[in-house]
Order: structure tokens, then C-alpha cells, then sequence
């Protein structure tokens, strides 16, 4: 290691040990701060400096140093409780500080980075990290332990199975069951975050807010919730009406990521990025004409299940498999000429319309149908799921129904305009065939 290299790496750890300090200083005025923003730079460049030593001298001195640290940890939980103080996080932060000094002395850069900044993250999000876990009920946790456990023991299994013959036809090559799990993982991540984000600041945000994040999780079920609302509070038919057009915003964000997940040559994404944007903008513009218009707003709960459990994983996973077996069928099947048949796939719209985008964009992404079909499918399973609102609505709430109706069909006009400029463009500008 040359001095130029020396200097460098004791820079970023002091750096890196700063940034934990600075934070560790903002609890100065209303507790005694033992550690703070001279300590813990020198942590991390007594890591750095250890994890030199090892480099060039050869003496095994990293495990020394962190012998030496966790012995100052325990120190500090002394102190902490003589002062008649409590809890772990600092002792903790000092040694994971002198950890990324190792790394930045191993010339981990941006590994070392990346821990500092989420130690950092979770230092200060302290408090609406408590708060956050008040939110989450002991059977929503029960849910996502079962759903990480689950996740990491399938998804393992899914890369070591071996052919499965049905017909003649291997269905691993028909069910990308991996690409699958991930699916599953990816949209109940986004899903369970958005639960938590109604559970934690839904209730001081409004029906709009409610509304958009519970797109995210299930827009059927946040439009159901949020039209039998208006059952018992006719007042408030503008904001849920907002808020089932916010929610079927974040369904399409939703379809467009799930697309470009599935298929990583964006081609379907292409096909469907245009018609779910005009959707999307049209609907935002008018859910936030109804909030300046509407009057004054009040909070609501939406009734939805969290997403980070077994079952919705299950039931997503099964309708992903489902459909991807039928559009497979479809797509072979001689009498399905020009493969008409796939598009009647788009009617599990009615139901996830998330599931059809994937199993259409991974069959394309495969080769096994086109993308302008697969973009075709996707899209119009997202206009027909954007129709689908509309019958819940009238199913819950006459009252809604009687406003919603004009503004829905309005939305879906606007999506089913641009879909077919879009695909007009594709065939015959751009040559794309079906």
C-alpha cells in the first residue's frame, strides 16, 4: 500500500466513522452522549488501521482489534448503566464502525459506505422506527416471518429442480419458476411497504393518500374499502373517489415495474408504459382537482390484508402459474390462429392484473410469444382491471357509482386512445408484428 493509497482509505473511514458520529451528537441535548463525533471516527480508523497492520505486516490483528472494541463496548454499557441509562444501540455502532474500517482497509469502498449510511439511516430513524413497529400487529409480523421464511427456503429449492414433464413439454421451461418467486417477492415487498405506510401515516393523509398506497397493495380491495366508506359518509363521496383513481394510479406503477422485471428488454414495458401513464396522469389530475374541490377530508382505515403473509404470496404465485400455462397453451395451440387465444388471458384482469403482465412479459422475454403481443395483453388487462373499479364501486355504493361512472369510463378512454396510437405506431412505423 502506497501513501497515496494509505491516505485515501484513512480518509474515508474517518469519514464513514464521522457520519455515525454526527448523528450519535444530535442526542446531546437531552442525554449525556458518551461517544460522539470524535469517537467514532477514531473507531473506524483504529479498523482501518488494524486491518493495515494485517495487510503488510502479516500479524493477525483484525481479531485482536475487534477483542479490543468489543471490550470497549462492554465498557460503555457499564457507564450507560451507572448512569442509570439504558440500551444497546451504541455499544452496537461502535463495533459495527470499527467493522467498516476493516472493510475500508480490505479496500471494500463501497460496501463500507453502504453499512455506514444504513447504520447511520437506522440510528436516526429511531423514532419512527418505534413508532412504526407499534403500528405492525403481532399477526402481521407472524405473516412476514412466515413469508421470509418460506421465500428463502423456496426460492433456493426452485434453482436446483430438475425437469418436470407434462405432456411432452418440460414446465420449468414454461414456468420460470425462480423468475416466479421473485415476482412474488418484488410486488409483496412493494405491497407490505405500502401497507405500512397506510397503518403509519395513512390516517393523517386522507383518502387520496389511502388511496394510492393501497393501489400498491391491492386496488380491488382498496376500492371496495374505500366505496363502502361512502356507504356511511355521502359527504365524502369526491376524496373516495379520488382516492379508487389514486388507487388504480398505483396498480399501473405497479404493472410497468412488474413488466420491466419480467421482461428486461423493456419491449413489453414499451407497449405498456404509454397507455398506464395517460391513465395514471389523468387520474392523479383529477384526484387532486377533488381534493382542492371537494371539501374537508377526514381519516379512514382501508380494509386490506397484509400482503406479507402466505396466503396472498400463494394465490399470487398460482395465478402467475396459471396464467402463464394457459397463454403457453393458447400461444401452441393450433387452432388458436394468430394466437387470438392469448388475448382472452386478459381477463384475469378482473382479478390481478399484475399476474397477466408478468406471465406475458416472461413468455416474451423467452421468445414464446411476441412482445408486442405480450405488451397488448398486459395493456389491455390493465384497462380492463381500470373497468373493474367501476363495478365494485357500483357494487358497495350507489352514491359513489352515480359520480364515479362518467370519470372511470373517462379514464379508460384516455388509456384505450393511447394504446391503440401506440400500437398503430409499433406495427407500422416501427415494424413490431404480433
Amino acid at each position: 500500500m502506497d501513501t497515496l493509497e494509505f491516505v485515501l482509505k484513512l480518509a474515508i473511514s474517518l469519514a464513514i466513522g464521522g457520519l455515525i458520529g454526527l448523528e450519535r451528537e444530535q442526542h446531546r441535548e437531552h442525554e449525556l452522549v458518551v461517544a460522539g463525533v470524535r469517537t467514532y471516527p477514531l473507531i473506524a480508523m483504529g479498523g482501518f488501521l488494524f486491518a493495515f497492520i494485517e495487510l503488510e505486516l502479516g500479524i493477525q490483528s483484525v481479531l485482536l482489534g475487534l477483542g479490543i472494541f468489543g471490550a470497549i463496548a462492554i465498557v460503555y454499557i457499564l457507564i450507560r448503566h451507572s448512569m442509570k441509562l439504558t440500551g444497546f444501540t451504541s455499544p452496537v455502532a461502535i463495533l459495527i464502525t470499527y467493522v467498516i474500517g476493516v472493510l475500508v482497509g480490505y479496500g471494500y469502498y463501497v460496501e463500507a459506505a453502504a453499512v455506514g449510511v444504513t447504520t447511520t439511516f437506522l440510528l436516526l430513524a429511531k423514532g419512527r422506527l418505534h413508532e412504526l413497529a407499534l403500528a405492525v400487529t403481532r399477526a402481521e409480523m407472524m405473516g412476514a416471518l412466515q413469508f421470509i421464511l418460506v421465500a428463502f427456503i423456496l426460492y433456493p429449492l426452485t434453482l436446483s429442480m430438475g425437469p418436470m414433464i407434462l405432456g411432452g413439454a418440460n414446465l420449468l421451461d414454461i414456468i420460470n419458476l425462480p423468475s416466479v418467486v421473485l415476482t412474488v417477492i418484488l410486488v409483496s415487498l412493494i405491497s407490505f411497504i405500502s401497507f405500512l405506510a397506510i397503518h403509519y401515516i395513512g390516517s393523517t393523509r386522507g383518502l387520496a393518500f389511502s388511496g394510492i398506497m393501497g393501489g400498491l397493495v391491492n386496488s380491488e380491495a382498496a376500492a371496495a374499502s374505500l366505496s363502502s366508506y361512502v356507504t356511511k359518509n355521502p359527504g365524502l363521496a369526491t376524496h373516495a373517489l379520488a382516492g379508487v383513481l389514486l388507487a388504480n394510479a398505483g396498480m399501473l406503477v405497479r404493472n410497468i415495474v412488474i413488466s420491466g422485471f419480467s421482461d428486461t428488454t423493456l419491449k413489453v414495458a414499451m407497449v405498456l408504459a404509454v397507455p398506464a401513464v395517460v391513465m395514471g396522469i389523468v387520474s392523479v389530475l383529477y384526484a387532486f382537482w377533488s381534493k382542492r374541490n371537494g371539501g374537508k377530508e377526514t381519516d379512514h382505515k382501508l380494509v386490506i390484508e397484509s400482503p406479507f403473509g402466505m396466503r396472498p404470496a400463494i394465490l399470487l404465485g398460482a395465478l402467475i402459474a396459471f396464467t402463464s400455462l394457459m397463454v403457453y397453451f393458447l400461444a401452441k395451440n393450433p387452432w388458436a390462429d394468430a394466437s387470438w387465444g392469448i388475448y382472452l388471458m386478459a381477463l384475469i384482469g378482473f382479478v390481478s392484473s399484475g399476474a397477466v403482465t408478468f406471465s406475458v412479459s416472461a413468455l416474451a422475454f423467452t421468445g414464446q410469444i411476441s412482445p408486442l403481443v405480450a405488451g397488448e395483453v398486459a395493456t389491455i388487462a390493465c384497462l380492463i382491471s381500470t373497468l373493474n373499479k367501476m363495478i365494485i364501486i357500483r357494487a358497495n355504493s350507489r352514491e359513489l357509482s352515480d359520480r364515479a361512472w362518467k370519470i372511470v369510463l373517462g379514464v379508460f378512454i384516455a388509456g384505450l386512445v393511447a394504446f391503440v396510437v401506440v400500437d398503430i405506431y409499433l406495427r407500422t412505423v416501427l415494424g413490431w408484428t404480433g
